[in-house]
């Protein structure tokens, strides 16, 4: 994919994500196959994570879905007839990811992770919503419930040593001037939260590939799609938007590039109708002592759950 730098307006990078998005959008060839390799999506059993895993499951990849809801993902494993499996996973409770990790090593048996897709994530959330440990909850699932997945594969050396973590983000986080717990709100502000938890998605993968560089990390913006990701839309909101935005089949395509293409770039952040992202330096994405402290702020969320 090329190489863009991007501008510093906030509404000309908001409409670069949706102008003539449709053309814009790559997909992904059918080869290099990812035989023998094993990946690991949350949601990967609805909308854009459903679709990435018919792609994986497409190239010869061993994929393990991580979700909620096992009935859904159930019907996919019968419907992929491959090799898929299925292990139960609220991110937005993080004490139940011990319980996950459990199972996770049942499956693998020895074997470690190739790739692991944080796919999952919810939005607009309205009115506002606390997790079970009392944080606000888009940033509890989109964001913490993937630090603590994480960071507990890799402390029980789940990971291949030169695994590849691929982050999905978006860039409504340049409306975003934070990203915290604590973060509470009402009415229609269910979008900021979304836009908060992506440059807290942003920080947390560039603090990650600081502090563990034998991971290969990318960061995908997969378009503007048409899910069910904020509870679901009208059908005269669906008419209007369905000619502006993507089908799940179109926003699962950057993240198989990554998945699959050599020639991605180790840190690189991709984007569907830029490609690869060049930030400007003072982006606040690329602030690195906000993303140090973010992460660290996580860290201690994680010892008091």
């Amino acid at each position: 994919m090329q190489s863009k730098k991007v501008s510093n307006n906030k509404t000309k990078r908001l409409l670069a994500c949706i102008w003539r998005q449709k053309s814009k959008t790559p997909v992904c060839p059918e080869t290099p196959l990812l035989t023998n390799k094993i990946v690991v999506i949350t949601g990967g059993n609805r909308g854009i994570g459903l679709e990435t895993t018919k792609g994986l499951v497409k190239r010869g990849a061993e994929v393990i879905i991580l979700s909620r809801n096992q009935k859904i993902a159930h019907e996919v494993i019968k419907e992929l007839r491959s090799k898929v499996h299925f292990i139960k996973l609220d991110l937005a409770d993080i004490s139940s990811v011990n319980a996950t990790i459990g199972q996770l090593e049942k499956i693998l048996a020895g074997r470690k992770i190739d790739i692991l897709i944080n796919n999952a994530g919810i939005a607009m959330r309205e009115p506002y919503q606390a997790s079970p440990q009392g944080h606000e909850l888009t940033f509890a699932v989109n964001v913490l419930g993937h630090h603590v997945l994480f960071k507990e594969c890799h402390s029980k050396s789940l990971f291949n040593k030169s695994a590849q973590i691929i982050a999905i983000t978006g860039d409504l986080y340049v409306q975003a001037d934070d990203c915290t717990p604590d973060y509470t709100y009402k009415g229609n502000n269910g979008n900021a939260a979304y836009a908060r938890s992506k440059l807290g998605v942003m920080w947390w993968a560039y603090e990650l590939k600081r502090k563990h560089p034998n991971y290969k990390l990318n960061i995908v913006h997969p378009g503007a799609v048409l899910t069910e990701l904020g509870g679901g839309a009208g059908p005269i909101t669906k008419l209007i938007l369905g000619g502006i935005t993507l089908n799940p089949v179109e926003g699962a395509q950057v993240s198989l590039i990554c998945a699959t293409q050599a020639d991605i770039v180790d840190g690189g952040y991709y984007h569907n109708t830029v490609g690869r992202v060049l930030l400007p330096k003072n982006d606040i994405a690329k602030d690195k002592n906000k993303a140090k402290e973010f992460w660290n702020t996580l860290e201690s969320l994680c010892e008091n759950k």
